[in-house]
């Protein structure tokens, strides 16, 4: 799939970045900002904070931090992980988990955002890495709904799972058909989460991995992810065997 990117000029008419762009959270949103060879952090950033006020803007750690000590805001600080199926295997068993009584494992294009809203307020309370700004339940809705319609990252892959305790989804994994190539672009794993109760501790885990066996199966090359710096399930990923490709701090410049 070809990404159209654009291209950010200094003062001068330089080119000194391009980015690939997009909405999101409000925002006019410039995702994997690159610089051009032989442009520094600092000067990326000065170009940045001038031509695109009001954006949200994802680059790696450099550039961020160059642009939050301009004046931007940090919005997230997130570590890039990827799943390279030509590179690893992944146990085809995990389509199908071995789930106790009462639980089954469903395709999440059978679902709602509105569906998955309690669930998501679940595993995100107010104060978690994931939830700083304490999202009430109506605009995490819109926010999911933004994703079940392909508004944030490309539309929703059949390898999105969820998990179901009778009627009640309890764990989630959702994909998305980012444009790009791996392992910065491509198949996105947007969100991964399961319900605070303990009795559902491991769900998340257990939907990951059925949505990397139902990926590979599909005949995707690899699938991506971002984990919130600070979000313990950073340990889970590398557990799994997924590979740190990159860290980013993504930032809205101010206006």
């Amino acid at each position: 799939m070809i990404t159209l990117r654009r291209t950010v000029h200094d003062a001068s008419g330089r080119p000194v970045a391009d980015y690939v762009p997009g909405t999101r959270a409000g925002h006019p949103w410039a995702d994997d900002l690159r610089p051009k060879d032989g442009v520094s952090p600092r000067e990326t950033a000065d170009a940045v904070l001038a031509a695109l006020p009001g954006w949200l803007v994802g680059a790696p750690e450099e550039i961020g931090a160059a642009l939050l000590a301009g004046g931007a805001r940090k919005h997230r600080h997130a570590h890039c992980f990827s799943w390279d199926f030509a590179a690893r295997r992944v146990d085809p068993s995990w389509a199908v988990p071995e789930l106790r009584p009462g639980l089954r494992l469903e395709s999440a294009l059978s679902h709602e955002a509105a569906d998955l809203t309690s669930l998501w307020m679940s595993a995100y309370p107010p104060g978690h890495p994931d939830n700083p700004d304490g999202e009430t339940f109506d605009s995490a809705r819109t926010q999911l709904a933004l994703l079940f319609d392909g508004q944030v990252l490309g539309p929703l892959l059949a390898c999105s799972t969820v998990i179901v305790d009778g009627t009640q989804p309890v764990a989630a994994s959702l994909v998305s058909g980012r444009d790009g190539e791996p392992p910065l672009g491509g198949p996105w794993i947007t969100e991964v989460f399961r319900h605070a109760d303990p009795e559902y501790v491991g769900l998340g885990a257990v939907a990951l991995r059925a949505s990397l066996a139902l990926a590979a199966d599909g005949g995707l090359p690899a699938l991506g992810l971002a984990v919130t710096d600070g979000n313990p399930a950073r340990r889970t990923y590398e557990r799994i065997g997924f590979a740190h490709v990159e860290s980013t701090i993504t930032v809205v410049v101010p206006e």
